[in-house]
């Protein structure tokens, strides 16, 4: 399952990097893209083995704002 999130606060290169190795940590992960030009974290998931709440609860403890 593809989802794209809403996500402020990321302003380089390094917060992207953050966040992609973040939720890459999480069993049923596929792929990340995150862009702190467009604010956008695209998250290829198996929606079995890991749920939105978990991924956007992981975004947030980074220190990102996810938008609802």
């Amino acid at each position: 399952m593809k989802n794209e999130i809403q996500v402020s606060g990321m302003s380089c290169g390094g917060c992207e990097l953050l966040v992609t190795e973040a939720l890459e940590e999480l069993e049923g992960v596929l792929q990340v893209a995150a862009s702190h030009k467009q604010g956008l974290v695209a998250v290829d998931y198996d929606p079995e083995m890991v749920s939105i709440t978990t991924i956007t609860k992981v975004i947030e403890e980074q220190g990102f704002t996810v938008k609802a």
